[in-house]
Order: C-alpha cells, then structure tokens, then sequence
C-alpha cells in the first residue's frame, strides 16, 4: 500500500442524509475537508501544527464529480492524495469508493497555505523539512476534469441571502461548503424530485463574514449546466461555481428550459 495515500472509511447514518435518502452534499464536503486535515497532519502539516505559526490551510477551488452519492447505511471510502506542488498551491485529489472498488465518484481540490497575519500565501517549497515534497503522487489515473472557467454575464440577482452563525467556522468567515448548500438552494425541490447534482464546482474568490449580504447570479450554461456567481453588495465576488445536473432514471428525456422551475411533474404535483 503507498503510504503517500490517506485512506478514509465512512458510513452514511440516519440523520446524515437529505429527503431522497442520499448523503447531503454538506455531508460529503465535510468529510472531504477533514480528510485533507487528517492527511494534512500525517505529513507534519495539519491544522494544531499549522495554527501554532499562525498559518492556516485554504480551499482556493473545489470539484466534485459523482456517479451517485452513497445512501443510507452504505459505506464509502475517501481516498486522498497531493497530485502536485506549485509555488503557492497545491493540487490535493480524491476518489471516493464502495466497498467492492467501485466509484462513487471524484473530488479534485487546490489549496494554498496562507499566513493569517498578512492574509497572503506562502511559498510551499519553503516548508520545514522535505515539506509535501516526498508525498506527492503525480501518475495515479484520475478521470475527472479539474477546475475550468467559469463566467456570470447576468446582472440580474437570482437571490440576495444574508449570512448568518451558523454559516462561519473556526477562521471566521462562512464556511467553504456552506457556499454548495446556498447554491443548491436556488432550485426547488421538484427539481431534485427529478434530477441530481453530477458535477458541483466552486471558485473561492474573497472571505465573507457574518452580516454580510450575498447576491446570486445565475447564467444558464447549456439545459442541465448552470454557471453561479455570489457578489457581496459592494460588488466584490465571494465565489463563483457550475452545477451539472444528471437525470435520474425516472425522468423524461425532454428537459424542461430550466431548472430554477418547478421540475417536469410539477404540475400534478401541486
């Protein structure tokens, strides 16, 4: 076994899930972010190492892609690995599998490390030791396409949301995740009734704190792709992000024009 790579196990209890019985993408984004901790701090730099020089790990971009997110009472595993080492970042992916080997899917991060007195990056080759030099895995196979561009040309808000307690960690401003459940928040139900998120992919741009406002913007990419911007009310980008939607099984082949509508079967729903 290459010990360069962390190895996680999780089991999706009750409580964990949403409506539909799947693990809640705050669920699966947490679990992320502390397996990067955990592994993080095997090399020698996680977080109660990190915070006593007043240096502190960063998400600059986030992309995970799935074939299903794992159900109640299934067990998956978080694999994780540095792919690659760059001045200021560092390239951090997953897989994430069933028992059996199989995929449930994919998760590709950047991260910097960023000196909380000066809020600037650090120069990762000048870590204490060898650093994250020896634990780099540049051949593993990943099928996933890493970040791309993402572009919000509307100037039209979707939503405005205050930020509130529960939205802010431990360094103070909202939490990385927090930023997927209020983008998944913009589609109703009924589209989850009838469609699941396949690809979700963040930008972090700039910190917002609590009592701050954030407008979202929403271009519509292609019938099942949409393209997100959060704006603070002095314009400032918080995060930009793309969500692609797959069908479930059940769903008709005809998409209806969009997605922020009501789904397909809305009608007899109401």
């Amino acid at each position: 076994m290459d010990n360069r790579i962390g190895h996680y196990n999780f089991t999706v209890e009750p409580f964990s899930e949403d409506y539909t019985g799947q693990l809640t993408w705050e669920s699966m984004g947490n679990h992320l972010l502390r397996c990067a901790s955990l592994h993080a701090g095997r090399l020698g730099l996680g977080y109660d190492s990190m915070i006593r020089n007043r240096h502190i790990w960063v998400l600059s971009r986030l992309v995970v892609e799935l074939n299903r997110m794992p159900r109640t009472w299934e067990s998956y595993t978080l694999n994780t690995w540095i792919s690659a080492l760059y001045r200021q970042f560092t390239d951090r992916l997953y897989s994430i599998t069933a028992p059996d080997g199989s995929a449930y899917g994919y998760a590709y991060t950047v991260w910097a490390l960023i000196d909380m007195d000066t809020r600037q990056p650090l120069d990762l080759s000048r870590l204490p030791g060898e650093g994250l030099t020896g634990a780099v895995v540049a051949d593993r196979p990943f099928p996933v396409k890493g970040p791309g561009r993402i572009r919000v040309k509307s100037h039209t808000a979707l939503r405005r949301r205050p930020t509130f307690y529960s939205d802010i960690d431990i360094n103070g401003h909202v939490n990385s995740i927090r930023y997927i459940e209020m983008i998944l928040d913009l589609f109703p139900k009924q589209t989850f009734d009838h469609y699941a998120p396949q690809r979700v992919e963040l930008a972090y741009c700039s910190e917002t704190y609590c009592g701050e406002e954030l407008d979202f913007f929403v271009d519509q990419a292609d019938p099942l792709c949409y393209h997100i911007e959060a704006r603070k009310t002095d314009g400032t980008t918080a995060v930009r992000a793309a969500v692609r939607f797959r069908p479930l099984e059940c769903t008709q082949t005809d998409f209806p024009a969009t997605l922020l509508a009501a789904g397909p079967s809305a009608a007899q729903d109401q």
